[in-house]
C-alpha cells in the first residue's frame, strides 16, 4: 500500500484560522494526504488568552478552502457529543467535502476539560464501551434507513438520518493502544492509529493484540489500514512564530533530525506495516516543514 502522510494542527495551541488555513492550503500543494485538527477545547485551565478553535467547525471551514486534501479529528472525543450528532456532523462534512472524510474518534481522556464543559468523566472502561455503542449508531446512521440502538450508555430511536456519507464505508480511524480498545478498533475501524513516537517494540506488541482481536471477531486483520502519529522536527527548518501555548504546555524542545535520520525514522514503522502518517511538526512551523518533508524526505523513504 502506498505510504501516505498527514499533517496534525493542534487548535488548542491558540493558532489564528488564517495561519491554519496556510497550513492546509500549502501541505495540500506540497502533496500531503490529509490535515488532522485534535479534538479539545482548552489547552488548561489558566490559558484564559489562547484560542482554541473547535475541530469540527474548523475542518468545515478546510473542506471549503482545499480540492484534494483530506480532512479528520485526531482525533475526536466521543462523549463530547452526542454520538448521533457526531455521525450527523461527519456525514454532512463528507457529503459537503466532497467525500474527503476521516471519522477519527477515541475513547476521550483529557478530564480538566470533561470537568470545565460539565461532562461527567467516566472510567476507563465505561468509556472504552461508550466508544463501542457510539461506533455501533454512527454505523446504523450512515447506512441504515432509520437507526434504532438501545445501549447501556447511548440509544437511538428510529432516528431519520439524511444525508448519507458519499463514501462507503465511511472511514473510521480509532486512536489508542489499550487492550480493551484495541478490541473496539477491530470491530469498527477501517484505520488503526497509534501515537506518538511510540517505541517500534512496543507498537509491533500492540498491533498483536489488534491481530488477535480480528481473529476472535473474524476479521480481516489486514484490511485494517496501520497508521501511527509522530513528532517530528527537521534540521534546516526554522521554526515560526510562536504560539501563545509555550507557557501552559510544558513541552520540551524536540531534537532536530537530518533527512536521512528522518527517513530513517518513519521506515522504521514501515517495516512494521504502518503506511499512514499523521506527523506533528513544531509549532509555526508546519507549512513549511511539510514542503521540507516532502521535498526531501519523502523521496528517501519510498
Amino acid at each position: 500500500m502506498k505510504n501516505e502522510y498527514g499533517v496534525q494542527i493542534e487548535p488548542q495551541y491558540g493558532y489564528e484560522y488564517t495561519y491554519l488555513r496556510e497550513v492546509a492550503k500549502r501541505a495540500e500543494a506540497a502533496g500531503f494526504e490529509s490535515l488532522w485538527a485534535s479534538d479539545h477545547f482548552l489547552i488548561r485551565p489558566d490559558a484564559v488568552d489562547v484560542d482554541c478553535l473547535e475541530a469540527w467547525t474548523l475542518l468545515t471551514a478546510l473542506a471549503a478552502e482545499t480540492e484534494t486534501l483530506r480532512l479528520g479529528t485526531m482525533v475526536s472525543c466521543q462523549n463530547y457529543r452526542n454520538p448521533c450528532l457526531d455521525a450527523k456532523i461527519a456525514a454532512s462534512l463528507d457529503v459537503i467535502s466532497g467525500g474527503r472524510i476521516y471519522f477519527g474518534v477515541g475513547a476521550g481522556w483529557k478530564e480538566v476539560e470533561y470537568k470545565a464543559y460539565g461532562y461527567q468523566f467516566p472510567s476507563p472502561g465505561a468509556r472504552v464501551r461508550q466508544l463501542d455503542e457510539a461506533l455501533t449508531i454512527a454505523r446504523q446512521m450512515w447506512t441504515k434507513p432509520r437507526a434504532n440502538y438501545q445501549g447501556k450508555y447511548y440509544s437511538v430511536n428510529d432516528c431519520v438520518a439524511m444525508p448519507k456519507p458519499l463514501q462507503d464505508p465511511m472511514p473510521v480511524l480509532v486512536g489508542g493502544t489499550g487492550d480493551s480498545l484495541l478490541k473496539v478498533t477491530a470491530k469498527h475501524a477501517q484505520v488503526a492509529n497509534f501515537a506518538w513516537n511510540i517505541d517500534l517494540k512496543v507498537f509491533e506488541e500492540r498491533l498483536n493484540v489488534l491481530e488477535e482481536h480480528c481473529k476472535k471477531l473474524g476479521i480481516n486483520y489486514v484490511s485494517i489500514r496501520k497508521s501511527t502519529g509522530l513528532h517530528l522536527a527537521l534540521k534546516d527548518v526554522k521554526s515560526g512564530s510562536q504560539a501563545p501555548h509555550e507557557r501552559y504546555s510544558g513541552l520540551k524542545k524536540w531534537e532536530a533530525k537530518t533527512v536521512e535520520e528522518a527517513a530513517e525514522f518513519v521506515r522504521g514503522y514501515i517495516d512494521l506495516g504502518v503506511s499512514h502518517f499523521v506527523i506533528v511538526f513544531p509549532f509555526g512551523s508546519e507549512a513549511e516543514s511539510a514542503e521540507y518533508f516532502m521535498d526531501k524526505v519523502a523521496p528517501l523513504i519510498e
